[in-house]
């Protein structure tokens, strides 16, 4: 990466995580790079490309910060509820990962620049390592397919985006206990 295109993603970065994209404009970004606006234009063409480039390396940063924090070897149980409290701990506040979930435009335009964007997610990318664990280590039980299996954890992506229409005062407990459920149907 040039060295101006880096100070670009940079300042893109630490605007994004600080206002959040709708907040954050292609002039603060050249401003804090000590660029031109113009510079800007000879390395995106956009500020949703900018974003994109940012939320790739945020995701993938925060995937790997998850990983790291998790033992992928105790059991499957402890393990899902570790990663989920990661996953949150590690998006909660962060803008840059909350725009998948809050804003649907920016959302489809991730989706359709990344063809894999959902499964490069970072939700989706941990349960596949996952499940190809407990499938190694024979802990799922016989008849299951991985598609059928990825399918009940997939379910789970439609409560997610619907959170705020499910009345509850403890989302994270709500997800754990369908969490368990699933854990209930697919181990041995």
């Amino acid at each position: 990466m040039e060295a101006k295109q880096e100070r670009l993603f940079t300042a893109a970065h630490d605007l994004f995580l600080a206002q959040g994209f709708k907040h954050t404009s292609i002039a603060e970004i050249a401003a804090r790079a000590d660029v031109a606006v113009g510079t800007f234009y000879n390395f995106y063409p956009s500020k949703s490309a900018i974003f994109i480039d940012v939320y790739n390396a945020e995701n993938e940063r925060t995937k790997a910060a998850v990983i790291a924090a998790i033992d992928l070897d105790a059991a499957p149980d402890k393990v899902l509820k570790a990663v989920i409290q990661q996953i949150f701990t590690h998006s909660a506040d962060n803008q840059i990962l909350q725009e998948w979930f809050t804003n649907p435009k920016l959302n489809a335009r991730i989706a359709e620049t990344n063809r894999t964007a959902v499964e490069d997610s970072l939700v989706y990318a941990t349960l596949m390592r996952l499940i190809d664990r407990w499938q190694q280590r024979g802990l799922l039980k016989d008849g299951l397919s991985k598609d059928r299996i990825i399918g009940l954890f997939n379910a789970l992506t439609v409560v997610d985006f619907h959170q705020s229409e499910i009345q509850t005062t403890s989302y994270y407990q709500l997800l754990t206990d369908l969490i368990s459920s699933i854990l209930l149907f697919i181990l041995k």
